[in-house]
């Protein structure tokens, strides 16, 4: 079972003995607590991954991490860290994964799924021998994210909360986390900045993430992840691009009782409304909407993970989803 932990004494604790794989990005001078843990240890430090890993630098995290004769891996920042984290454990079952998640959106740190690439295609894997063995939050570490990335990973965050609310997998117990995550993602996002809380957000973005971990996200992701490529934009701004028209699509086309739920955590009186609602949270954050051609328009519906749409309350046909790329990127 999963440990969350309460303060840096116990991270020390945990560490205590153990030879320490530390996955980190390059800019690790924001981590002088985490270094404090470190301090008398034997630590190997990877760095060597991308904003979207790769296979082959997973691969040679695990490999190091093996070379090295590790026990822990310590992962320390956003998705990419703990998804290439999450690999090295796969591949060393016995070994013990601790997570410091330097971002509030991805939830990666509560869920059993590790997003790679490999030849530019997006490799998904699932297994519930990836699911951290212990979380420490710091929201302190929210304070440098850049304010595009902080605005991007809440909406994240509340990308995984509609989704999971939605998904055909959903069942009281993901509801439960769903419900919470979103009440409270959309009080935090309604008057940004003013109204963001870093610590309440980590809390809600691992919610969100737990309720993702048990229903699985849809057609969202599936359709966002080659956005972030063309577009050179980050993940949950995708997400949330996608999202937004995707909510309005549901509306108009099926009649869902799941989707007067999702109004009420939203505080609106319609699922109309909430959908209004979304809208102008994403306008009020001025993130930029890209527009696409044809051709793009091609490239991004050839791209789209059926698996994931398997998982959306409607069936999208690839007329129907092209018509909603156009939508989307406009």
């Amino acid at each position: 079972m999963q440990q969350i932990l309460n303060n840096y004494d116990e991270l020390q604790r945990i560490l205590q003995d153990k030879t320490i794989l530390f996955i980190h990005g390059k800019s690790a001078e924001k981590f002088s607590r985490v270094y404090e843990c470190l301090r008398d240890k034997r630590v190997f430090h990877f760095t060597s991954f991308t904003p979207n890993p790769i296979i082959e630098d997973a691969k040679a995290a695990s490999n190091f991490f093996t070379l090295n004769k590790c026990g822990i891996i310590l992962a320390v920042g956003g998705g990419s860290a703990i998804d290439t984290a999450k690999y090295v454990k796969l591949n060393n079952p016995d070994s013990m994964l601790v997570v410091i998640p330097t971002t509030a959106g991805s939830g990666s740190e509560a869920t059993k799924f590790a997003v790679l690439y490999e030849g530019g295609k997006k490799l998904s894997i699932t297994d519930e021998k990836i699911i951290p063995d212990s979380v420490l939050f710091d929201s302190e570490l929210l304070k440098y994210l850049p304010d595009y990335h902080r605005k991007s990973s809440a909406l994240d965050a509340f990308s995984h909360s509609l989704e999971s609310f939605w998904s055909v997998n959903a069942d009281e117990s993901s509801k439960k986390f769903s419900r919470e995550a979103l009440t409270n993602i959309t009080r935090l996002l309604e008057n940004y900045p003013g109204s963001y809380n870093p610590e309440e957000m980590l809390k809600n973005s691992y919610l969100a993430g737990q309720a993702i971990n048990l229903a699985q996200t849809t057609a969202g992701h599936a359709m966002c992840y080659k956005i972030t490529g063309l577009y050179n934009i980050a993940h949950g701004h995708a997400a949330a691009l996608c999202n937004r028209v995707l909510f309005k699509w549901l509306i108009k086309h099926e009649n869902l009782p799941v989707l007067n739920d999702i109004a009420a955590c939203m505080n609106c009186g319609s699922p109309e409304k909430a959908a209004e609602k979304f809208s102008a949270i994403f306008m009020r954050l001025g993130l930029e909407i890209p527009e696409a051609n044809e051709q793009e328009i091609n490239i991004l519906s050839a791209s789209v993970n059926p698996e994931r749409l398997k998982n959306f309350p409607a069936k999208l046909d690839l007329f129907t989803i092209k018509n909603l790329y156009r939508e989307i990127l406009n």
